[in-house]
């Protein structure tokens, strides 16, 4: 009896003990990121090609099928195999699971594969286009450019855990259009590429795997290089810092020693009146001596003053000292000086006791009396670190933040001055956590460890459906023969020509050729739109080296005259 009431105290006991699970917990997750695609530079034309499973519309395209999007009319067309449909204002190319291979979209023949569905809408007379990817599929695109796949492998999976962290944390603000950007307002993307294993591999090991901290999704704010000590939220953006606990300032040894770490220096030699000094910050020293000057008993006058040697150079007046932080704000020189002393003929003169000389004017120091002596004490002089030393000297790392950490040694009659920190410093340090792998062996949970101090980390489920696969009887039913050159209707001319302008047609091409218009007169220069045979155009004006300044029923560049003809 005794026996049985033990067993079930002990149960009553374990199910108070047993957190409830919450319902986000129950349920999974959306583990679709929407990614604005800003690196294209997409103008109001597309050229894609379908490498994998899509359908827009209910019409299902083959693999390996080449489309082009255009919004010139202020409607998106979509052109494939001389067929075109019009989508209105925004269209929906949609990715069907497939069982093997490649399943994404490449644009411009480019090399990396965005992988997901894609959402294209007009937007200031340009293509703007949303990537819809599973998560864990956008990890593969983002941890290789925001960490080299060249580094170690476990700092790859702190870097899969931080970008997949903040990743979700964006995601959960439920913005209306897209979840984040493709550049460094957010994390770098640039579509997935297969020689990319070991960023492949980390993202694989840790799938899931989130930072938490008191159950909540922790901030994982990660730079370049911290510069040997990391910061906090609160310095860069604002904020209260009880809201990040897990996020303090601390020395950083790993990122300090790795010689991979971004520093900038500048030699500044001892010697003040050599050539090799900077004249601007002699300049600077010497009115920073001639403010003290009459405090040091010398003459006012610049000409009276000569600073000769920089006997030390140390960073000072922190930015946040109450924090401890190494963000100094000025460089103190210390230097030695010569002068003319203001008293210099007091002690030969003769005075009665009693006497009071008849008052004269005070005579003005001039520079002829006498030589200039050396002052008997070294004098001190702050140069702003942010305002002039970065500026003048080019020592300026981060042009988004004033937080450069400086330092300064001497070597022989040199000051090396130099400045670290390559981005905001909050957070996990990239350089730093290749380091602890490579040199210490850390993995990624010590490596967390040092860089979030108390986070947790949470394994968490994401529902990535995107929609049924494609039926199996179309696979294999073989899609209609391709045209020898797919390409959209030309665009029609129709404005007039004015005074002095006239209309050509590109007739110096094959007919199944193309002949690109360019922004500006050169090969080099971007293309705005791809022209055919037969597209007429009205030129607006002539260039050199044979170019001419045309239009396109709006769209203005740039043709060379010799594949047209006037009409």
């Amino acid at each position: 009896m005794i026996r049985r009431l033990i067993a079930l105290l002990m149960i009553f006991a374990l199910a108070f003990c047993t957190l409830p699970v919450s319902e986000a917990e129950k349920k999974p997750q959306s583990g679709i990121v929407r990614v604005l695609l800003t690196k294209l530079n997409l103008t109001d034309r597309a050229e894609i090609s379908l490498d994998g499973s899509y359908s827009l519309n209910g019409v299902v395209f083959q693999r390996g099928c080449d489309i082009i999007v255009s919004c010139s009319t202020g409607d998106i067309y979509v052109y494939y195999e001389g067929m075109a449909w019009c989508c209105g204002k925004e269209m929906m190319l949609q990715r069907h699971p497939v069982a093997s291979g490649e399943n994404g979209l490449r644009f411009s023949g480019s090399y990396p594969l965005y992988t997901g569905s894609l959402k294209m809408t007009v937007s200031g007379g340009c293509l703007r286009a949303v990537l819809y990817v599973p998560l864990e599929e956008y990890l593969l695109g983002v941890v290789p450019y925001e960490m080299s796949d060249s580094y170690p492998l476990e700092a790859l999976k702190a870097q899969a855990i931080a970008a997949r962290t903040y990743t979700v944390k964006k995601m959960a603000e439920n913005k209306p259009e897209f979840d984040v950007y493709d550049n460094t307002n957010d994390q770098v993307y640039y579509g997935v590429k297969a020689e990319n294993i070991n960023a492949q591999k980390a993202v694989s090991a840790t799938a899931g795997i989130c930072g938490t901290y008191n159950g909540a999704l922790a901030d994982c704010w990660y730079s370049a290089s911290n510069g040997g000590q990391t910061d906090i939220p609160v310095h860069v953006w604002g904020g209260n810092s009880a809201s990040w606990p897990y996020l303090i300032i601390t020395d950083d040894p790993y990122d300090l020693e790795n010689p991979g770490s971004t520093v900038v220096s500048y030699a500044l030699p001892a010697e003040i009146a050599g050539t090799a000094f900077p004249q601007a910050l002699s300049a600077l020293l010497l009115d920073g001596v001639t403010a003290q000057a009459e405090e040091l008993g010398i003459s006012g006058l610049p000409e009276d003053i000569r600073p000769d040697r920089v006997l030390s150079i140390e960073p000072a007046v922190s930015m946040y000292p109450e924090d401890n932080s190494r963000v100094y704000t000025v460089l103190r020189f210390t230097l030695s000086v010569s002068g003319r002393l203001l008293n210099a003929g007091d002690e030969e003169e003769d005075f009665a006791l009693f006497s009071t000389p008849a008052p004269t004017e005070t005579p003005a120091v001039s520079s002829t009396a006498g030589p200039l002596k050396p002052l008997p004490a070294p004098v001190t002089v702050d140069i702003p670190v942010f305002d002039w030393v970065e500026p003048r000297l080019n020592m300026d790392i981060n042009t988004s933040y004033k937080n450069e950490l400086y330092t300064v040694r001497k070597e022989g009659e040199t000051f090396i001055i130099e400045a670290r920190r390559y981005g905001h410093g909050v957070g996990m340090s990239q350089r730093g956590a290749q380091w602890m792998a490579l040199t210490y062996h850390k993995d990624h949970k010590e490596i967390l460890a040092f860089y979030y101090p108390g986070m947790e980390l949470t394994s968490m489920t994401f529902d990535t459906y995107e929609s049924e696969p494609v039926a199996a009887a179309f696979l294999i039913t073989p899609g209609p023969a391709a045209t020898p050159t797919p390409r959209p209707t030309l665009v029609p001319l129709s404005s007039t020509p004015k005074p002095g302008q006239y209309s050509v047609i590109v007739n110096g091409i094959a007919e199944d050729s193309s002949l690109n218009m360019r922004l500006s007169p050169s090969t080099g220069s971007p293309i705005i739109r791809v022209l055919y045979y037969g597209q007429r155009l009205m030129v607006l004006g002539t260039a050199a080296d044979g170019w001419l300044h045309v239009s396109a029923d709006g769209i203005e560049g740039y043709v060379m005259e010799k594949f047209t003809n006037r009409e």
